[in-house]
């Protein structure tokens, strides 16, 4: 009769073991997206940390028809957010897409072989969408799924499909998303839209909240659900309060813009960063992390938009772009490096920032580079994503020669 007791303690036993196991092995997943790349930084105590490709763009031999497909082939931008529960594939996830203009349309040399498939059901299908945002699944693997804007496929791309980049979902389950525009000084052709799920929870509709940004950075939101959105541009950050639209209904006009604007205020002109970018929450707090592009520097700011510390001091880190925030308190930022006569983009990097003992950050330390144009910086914890990250394969330097940004001009901000 003692038998099936001890069975049921040494299931529990076991049971709790490899729970701790799991819970052991959970560790923070820096997502940077650079050179079209989606790379991962795993934080897993290894120094180094390894970085290995995430989502990788293109084939192996993207002119060969019957080449060996890519694991991922999508083209990606900006951060990553997770959709909310009972929204989009479960523990899946949305990145800034621009898969068909690179490979099919922009392309020198012409379009890839992988252009003419239709077939969905193909690893080799590409669609023919505008610039979005792409639905993933939780393995990283693409979901044959945009969420964009309407339009036609020709040149000049409608806005909203410009250069997407950032996005937030909000308790709604709507999603958010920037759209740079030209990203350079004196431009105001930024968008900031935000996209329904509607009934079919596709995401087939949108608004547009506005569309005269300068130069918008990646959107965050507060616990209240006001949506921050820096303008480098401008050397401002605007905060989007209510009233928001709820459906396509509240901007039932040609040009998608809300019938009834939402409540636009300078949330900071950001002391000591006249160009700020960079932005992120501070984990448990309602507090900022800004990082400013030109002069570079990463400092903290209260809810009021007030100075609180320096996180990286004024002309070390090398014109912050993405910053997210590891669960121990470590700052992770993507850096341009741009070429301090011209502006040009050069040769980028990832660095960290990590917690001191009094309080401060430490010196950072870069742990990756020879990037081209990092710009979205995504922590999140290993066990968000099923991911058998000791399988995915190192991520490759690239040649300085190609470094830079894709044709961005002298000056621009962001692209």
């Amino acid at each position: 009769m003692r038998m099936p007791r001890v069975r049921v303690l040494l299931g529990f036993a076991l049971t709790a073991w490899l729970l701790h196991g799991a819970m052991a092995h959970a560790f923070d997943v820096v997502i940077n997206a650079q050179g079209e790349f989606a790379d991962a930084y795993l934080i897993d105590g290894t120094e180094p940390p390894r970085r290995v490709v995430f989502i990788d763009p293109d084939p192996p031999t993207p002119d060969d028809p019957k080449g060996r497909p890519a694991r991922v082939g999508r083209h990606v931008n900006g951060k990553l957010c997770f959709f909310p529960k009972g929204f989009g594939p479960k523990g899946g996830f949305v990145m800034a897409d621009d898969t068909y203009r690179e490979a099919c349309i922009d392309r020198r040399g012409g379009p890839q072989a992988r252009c003419s498939i239709t077939n969905r059901r193909n690893p080799q299908y590409v669609g023919t969408d505008l610039d979005g945002w792409a639905v993933f699944k939780r393995d990283g693997r693409w979901a044959k799924r945009m969420i964009n804007v309407d339009g036609p496929l020709t040149e000049p791309q409608p806005q909203g499909s410009i250069d997407p980049q950032g996005c937030l979902f909000d308790a709604k389950g709507n999603l958010w998303g920037n759209d740079v525009g030209a990203g350079s000084p004196g431009s105001n052709n930024g968008s900031l839209i935000v996209f329904f799920p509607g009934k079919t929870k596709r995401y087939e509709s949108y608004c547009f909240l506005d569309k005269q940004l300068a130069a918008p950075g990646m959107p965050v939101a507060d616990d209240a659900g006001n949506v921050y959105v820096p303008e480098p541009a401008a050397g401002k950050i605007t905060r989007f309060a209510p009233p928001f639209p709820s459906s396509a209904a509240d901007c039932a006009n040609p040009e998608r813009l809300v019938t009834t604007p939402p409540t636009k205020t300078t949330f900071a002109m950001a002391s000591g960063l006249p160009t700020p970018v960079g932005m992120a929450r501070v984990p448990g707090s309602d507090h900022f992390l800004i990082g400013g592009v030109i002069p570079p520097a990463i400092n903290e700011y209260d809810a009021a938009g007030a100075f609180v510390r320096t996180v990286v001091p004024a002309g070390v880190p090398r014109n912050p772009l993405g910053i997210g925030v590891g669960g121990d308190g470590t700052v992770y930022y993507s850096e341009l490096n741009l070429d301090p006569t011209t502006f040009d983009t050069r040769c980028g990097s990832v660095s960290r920032a990590r917690p001191g003992p009094n309080g401060q950050q430490l010196p950072p330390e870069e742990i990756g580079r020879r990037l081209r144009f990092p710009d979205g910086v995504t922590v999140v914890d290993s066990r968000q994503l099923k991911v058998k990250w000791s399988k995915l394969p190192p991520s490759p330097d690239i040649d300085p020669a190609s470094c830079g940004g894709e044709g961005s001009p002298s000056g621009a901000f962001l692209e």
